[in-house]
């Protein structure tokens, strides 16, 4: 009887408390985010958003934990304290991911070291690092000139410019160097820069053209004036010709 008591104590010793779910989902996520901050201090050029678009990972951990621990007869304790556990990680992962939906798909601004200058004739930008979008809008007129400059050291530098019609003269186009654009219709046009991990300069001035000299799109040309060579010369000295 004796022998038999004392088993049954070393069992219930030996026994493990009743794990709450999502715990080692939440250590994973401590570790991972430690990691990541630790990394983006001694490297502040590295690009952590793989940290948001890896957001998902969280859900996919918790839901293997939540199956292993069925599977396996484990106990898991679902008390209010795991269930606002639970609550807290899928919040997170929810956040995380519409982050970095916003950072890939939205207009966001980051960038450092940077000057930004624009009015109704010029835009210009000179920036240490610039990660994100920038845009500004012009009010051209038919005959106008767009030029600009792109300086890029490092990284690249996407170029978008559209008008309100439609018309967009690059869609997304990495650049460099000297940039002209002639405007042949008038109004509102929008330059958006996309900046990559890079570092440089860019500008971009309206030169005001002749819009009375400059045809719409789709207009037929103005006919040239031609000589008719069968058309007889004026008479001299003011004399009519003879009948």
């Amino acid at each position: 009887m004796l022998g038999g008591k004392k088993i049954k104590d070393l069992k219930e010793v030996r026994e493990a408390p009743p794990r709450r779910v999502g715990t080692f989902t939440l250590g994973v996520v401590l570790v991972a985010a430690g990691g990541g901050m630790l990394a983006a201090m001694f490297w502040p050029q590295a690009d952590v958003r793989w940290m948001f678009s890896a957001s998902p990972v969280i859900l996919i951990l918790l839901g293997i934990e939540t199956l292993l621990a069925a599977r396996g007869g484990g106990r898991v304790k679902y008390d209010w304290l795991g269930m606002f556990l639970c609550f807290i990680l899928v919040g997170a992962a929810l956040s995380m991911y519409a982050a970095a939906w916003y950072f890939a798909n939205g207009e966001y601004f980051n960038a450092s070291n940077c000057s930004r200058y624009a009015d109704e004739t010029s835009y210009r930008m000179d920036y240490g690092w610039f990660d994100g979008f920038d845009s500004h809008t012009f009010r051209l007129e038919a005959g106008d000139v767009l030029e600009g400059r792109v300086d890029t050291y490092n990284g690249w530098l996407e170029l978008e410019i559209s008008g309100e019609d439609g018309n967009i003269f690059c869609e997304g186009t990495p650049v460099n160097g000297e940039q002209r654009f002639d405007i042949s219709r008038g109004g509102d046009y929008t330059i958006l820069v996309h900046g990559r991990r890079t570092s440089g300069s860019f500008s971009f001035l309206v030169s005001r053209g002749g819009a009375e000299n400059v045809l719409p799109p789709g207009d037929p040309e103005p006919p040239e004036e031609t000589e008719d060579p069968e058309a007889e010369a004026p008479p001299e000295n003011g004399e009519e010709p003879a009948a």
